[in-house]
């Protein structure tokens, strides 16, 4: 209508914002299975809501989580979540229910520097038959915790998806605020990544983690240390370290080191497939509680390929470990899947 203006027409066409994954692996013991549902702009609004379940034969794990990564137009991300965990073990003469709220959130205080706390209220409840072992029944009883933790993170790296390069740090730690067993919790995380050449990328991972307690208290089952399927493959999800009994009861201390690169023009690019080869060291050690039960530091490794395909019903990923030093009474996995897809 003026000289010098224009009429612009913007058309906008809404990507798919939900996601929808399973997984399944199967070991020594049987298997399990994970489900987990997230909306990443929820209402429109840029919320995220994340709804998940974990089942395996002995304990059903779920949570619900709202994040806002930009709350009040700050860049600061505010959190907040509950979750329960039950674990029936019949076998062992126990069961074990752990609810948790929690809230907090998460800011770049400097350039690529973050900042973050939370609090978490805790309510560990532990009942026992006279099958448990004198431990269990020892820690026998309803607890409440109130924690405050806090993060320091340094993130280097030249992108956050599929980094090339650069490397990314993170301290954290968690202290007792209203707590019926006191104990303090740190842990660290280290990743880096090297470029070879344009289709060769080298990653180090490094994962470290302590419990102890400051009083004479021991550091209560549900606070212990293991380690996940993702930091040791080949092997069960918290199914390695000390056993008290017939039970894994986790440790006071849990490292691990994971070495990975892809495999560059291993298939043609018409099938949508990586393939990676890892190699993982790991290991759990440390009971406070009974000086009696072996709490060995050797050291657990594992082998193998993994492959990420992106199939016509979604991104499908494989895992097929194989383990290369393990003691006689760890839980080993060779095989995991994982599907997922968009909405």
């Amino acid at each position: 209508s003026e000289a010098g203006l224009k009429n612009i027409d913007i058309t906008i066409e809404e990507k798919p914002t939900g996601e929808i994954s399973a997984g399944a692996g199967y070991g020594t013991e049987g298997g399990a299975f994970a489900f987990s549902v997230k909306e990443n702009n929820y209402l429109g609004k840029g919320l995220r809501v994340i709804a998940n379940m974990d089942v395996s034969g002995e304990s059903v794990r779920g949570g619900f989580n709202i994040i806002n990564p930009n709350y009040n137009y700050t860049g600061n991300k505010v959190y907040t979540g509950i979750s329960t965990k039950k674990t029936d073990a019949a076998s062992s003469g126990y069961e074990n229910t752990i609810s948790n709220i929690n809230i907090g959130t998460e800011f770049e205080q400097y350039r690529d520097i973050f900042l973050g706390g939370d609090f978490n209220f805790t309510v560990d409840d532990l009942t026992v038959d006279s099958t448990a072992s004198k431990n269990l029944r020892d820690q026998a009883g309803t607890f409440s915790d109130l924690t405050f933790g806090y993060v320091v993170k340094s993130d280097k790296r030249n992108r956050r998806f599929m980094p090339t390069d650069g490397h990314v740090v993170s301290f954290r730690q968690n202290l007792p605020v209203i707590a019926d067993s006191q104990s303090i919790t740190n842990i660290l995380r280290y990743r880096t990544y090297h470029s070879f050449n344009e289709n060769l990328v080298g990653a180090l991972k490094i994962y470290g983690a302590a419990v102890n307690s400051i009083n004479d208290d021991d550091v209560r089952l549900s606070k212990r240390k293991s380690l996940s399927t993702r930091r040791l493959r080949g092997f069960e999800k918290s199914k390695v370290g000390p056993v008290d009994g017939n039970d894994h009861i986790g440790g006071n201390y849990a490292a691990a080191v994971n070495f990975e690169t892809n495999l560059p023009n291993l298939l043609p690019e018409n099938y949508d497939t990586d393939i990676s080869l890892f190699l993982d060291f790991g290991s759990v050690w440390g009971v406070d509680y009974d000086s009696t039960i072996d709490e060995s530091t050797d050291i657990r490794s594992s082998t193998g390929l993994a492959a990420n395909w992106m199939s016509p019903i979604g991104p499908l990923s494989f895992v097929l470990a194989e383990t290369i030093s393990k003691a006689d009474t760890d839980k080993t996995q060779g095989f995991s899947f994982q599907i997922g897809t968009t909405f």
